[in-house]
């Protein structure tokens, strides 16, 4: 090999120091001075922070939510759990409002985004609109609830929470002087706390707008704002529905198992239902430092939105094994108090609650996790039905598209039988 000369060394260390010098600043227009362009649009129609909750989002948004707010991953497992491919074509007929519609109608009718059909593992239907396809992530809004009850489930099957009975301030002592100082955990899974939160959807001074400001702010401060809410009456009194309620269940939950949400999900929930994909969680600011969004940010699959419902269609068994507590999956749908029992919940409303779970009236032991702008995971025990209906509603709530999804799901479940 040739001896490297004194010569070659000089070289070498020349371009290195070239290399550490800073580079001279290119000489550019002023901004005044630059010839103004057009507005750059990608065309995918994602707006920025301040409409994809409350205000009217097109499709893409609900699907995008990555481009918009940082978010947490949860990871997958390496194999995920079969769903088998449809067998035949499924139909069914349903009535809504006194007209008979088809199945194929159903989608364009309700703004539908995702549309799911499970029997057991088996896949009787499976469509995707207005742009989506099976590897989009989809924002839960409070379909998100339901994850989380079921996270503290688990985390009472590893005895890190003793009991529902317990006070929030049991782990929370930091709750002191709000509404969740003498509240149970019960009420705040029932929407009972008693705090005098808003969420009034319509009214830009609503409390829950300023729950999304602060999500679109990105600079933390969720928890500071849920805890920071009086009573207006006592616990377990009356059912009113409030996010705030979810946040303190996901603060509690992240104190007791001292992991982040998503890692707890991870571990406890995503990889032994067996998802398919990684889901994510939009956190209330970027970094280690964020808390997740437990009232409603969840970003999950179709189909692994249907893995979810399958295990409480199952019991809370996966695979023969059981994962939740004995008996939580029946518990947490069925109402279990008086204030949430089945029409007590708002004048002319059939629905009961549960534990962060909507409860379906009629013979058969059917609930629903649900999120507005139109997303339902509707499940029938009795016969083993999941079907998952995700949507892009043009106003928070709209009656009577979510009536004509129960009227589907009835006409689904009675096909089934």
């Amino acid at each position: 090999m040739t001896a490297r000369t004194p010569w070659h060394r000089f070289l070498v260390g020349a371009t290195l120091a070239a290399l550490a010098l800073p580079a001279a600043a290119g000489e550019r227009l002023p901004a005044k001075d630059l010839k103004p362009a057009p507005v750059f649009d990608a065309g995918d129609s994602v707006p920025g922070r301040s409409k994809w909750a409350l205000g009217e989002s097109p499709a893409a948004t609900y699907r995008s939510m990555p481009e918009i707010l940082p978010s947490r991953r949860i990871a997958a497992p390496a194999v995920a759990s079969p769903l088998l491919a449809p067998r035949a074509p499924f139909e069914v007929n349903y009535t809504f409002e006194g007209k008979s519609h088809a199945l194929a109608e159903f989608p364009a009718r309700t703004d539908t985004t995702g549309l799911l059909i499970l029997k057991g593992n088996q896949i009787l239907f499976e469509g995707y609109y207005q742009g989506a396809d099976s590897q989009d992530q989809f924002l839960s809004f409070s379909t998100g609830k339901s994850f989380v009850s079921t996270l503290l489930a688990l985390a009472i099957g590893e005895g890190k929470i003793a009991s529902i009975e317990d006070p929030v301030s049991k782990y929370l002592p930091e709750v002191e002087g709000s509404v969740y100082a003498k509240a149970r955990i019960k009420d705040v899974l029932q929407m009972s706390s008693g705090t005098s939160y808003s969420e009034e959807y319509e009214d830009p001074k609503s409390d829950i707008a300023t729950y999304v400001a602060k999500i679109n702010a990105n600079v933390g401060g969720l928890y500071d704002f849920a805890r920071s809410f009086k009573p207006v009456r006592p616990p377990g009194e009356k059912f009113y529905y409030a996010s705030m309620d979810t946040e303190i269940l996901g603060a509690l939950i992240a104190r007791a198992t001292g992991r982040s949400l998503a890692a707890y999900m991870a571990e406890k929930l995503w990889k032994p239902i067996g998802a398919e994909g990684a889901a994510r969680w939009i956190i209330d600011q970027p970094g280690a430092a964020g808390r997740e969004m437990a009232a409603g940010g969840l970003l999950v699959r179709l189909r692994d939105f249907g893995r979810f419902g399958l295990l409480f269609a199952n019991g809370g068994r996966v695979n023969g094994e059981q994962l939740l507590p004995a008996g939580w999956a029946e518990t947490a749908t069925r109402p279990q108090s008086p204030q949430v029992d089945y029409g007590k919940l708002e004048p002319g409303y059939p629905l009961g609650y549960g534990y962060q779970w909507w409860c379906l009236p009629g013979p058969n032991h059917r609930f629903t996790a649900q999120g507005i702008h139109g997303q339902f995971v509707l499940v029938d025990p009795t016969e083993g039905v999941v079907m998952v209906k995700l949507s892009s509603w043009a106003h928070a709530w709209e009656d009577k598209k979510e009536m004509e999804t129960y009227a589907l799901f009835e006409a689904v479940t009675a096909a089934l039988r």
